[in-house]
């Protein structure tokens, strides 16, 4: 983890922000794909900006992904990282608000994620990124059974390998909250973007 929030120009989070209150789509997550550890019948809403929106309104993002930020990623990756063939599979901004959303659960099929959070989550807000110990979990019941939850502030980056630990993002407390966090995908030599499972694209992206 960095924090790296006081190193950013000033209104960087606010600025994402308003992006997101004018571009977020909202869309319903199924579990269709390979990587998805939700039961089958699941229907999960989720609000989203997609990186080709973020390359036309937020295009400093794009710079941070492909040079300072995946400069810091390196560090904790065993060989060089490599960016995606695509804005949207590159950068995401996903939105939390209220208590009836979560980001789905499931496993990672990229080598490195970065995580750049706008918003702060604590015990009582809520919105905690739940990881399962056990990499035998297949749904959130499984997760939930030996969990680590971890609460990040505002301007906090975390990379981190989620391949064989399923992990989801917990509901707010709150109807008035609002969690928001900027995605980064990376893929390398050893796990290169051509194992990106089908449909997972279309899953996200509606196509």
């Amino acid at each position: 983890m960095y924090d790296v929030g006081h190193l950013l120009p000033d209104g960087w989070d606010a600025a994402l922000l308003d992006v997101a209150r004018e571009h977020a789509v909202r869309r319903v997550f199924r579990p269709t794909m390979s990587t998805a550890r939700e039961i089958p019948d699941a229907e999960i809403p989720m609000h989203s900006v997609d990186g080709e929106v973020l390359r036309l309104a937020a295009p400093w993002t794009f710079d941070l992904y492909s040079g300072w930020f995946k400069q810091l990623g390196e560090r904790t990756a065993e060989e060089k990282l490599e960016e995606t063939s695509s804005d949207n599979r590159a950068l995401s901004l996903n939105i939390q608000q209220g208590i009836t959303m979560r980001y789905p659960c499931h496993v990672d099929s990229n080598p490195m994620q970065g995580l750049l959070y706008l918003t702060s989550c604590t015990e009582e807000t809520g919105g905690g990124l739940v990881v399962a110990r056990d990499r035998a979990a297949r749904d959130v019941a499984g997760v939930d059974a030996d969990a680590m939850r971890i609460y990040p502030s505002a301007g906090q980056l975390y990379f981190f390998d989620a391949r064989r630990h399923a992990h989801y993002v917990e509901p707010l407390r709150r109807d008035d909250a609002v969690r928001a966090v900027l995605t980064m995908n990376y893929y390398s030599p050893s796990c290169p973007e051509t194992i990106r499972p089908s449909g997972l694209d279309e899953q996200l992206f509606g196509r």
